[in-house]
């Protein structure tokens, strides 16, 4: 397997165990319900970018 894909494979794993985290926060934490509207409405899309961005990688992965 070349560098390039292995490359792609590991910042898929980080990615995704990044956005398993934050998906964690945003439906599980008492903390969020705390933080004001914006801010929770960023994190959200922020999730939203995270996960084009992680299925992105996989169709990278998949076609290399």
């Amino acid at each position: 397997m070349s560098e390039r894909i292995d490359r792609m494979k590991a910042e898929h794993k980080e990615l995704k165990e990044k956005l398993e985290a934050l998906n964690k926060f945003i439906h599980s934490n008492s903390i969020f319900k705390k933080l004001d509207d914006l801010e929770q409405a960023r994190m959200i899309k922020q999730a939203g970018f995270m996960e084009v961005y992680l299925s992105t990688l996989e169709s990278r992965i998949w076609c290399a």
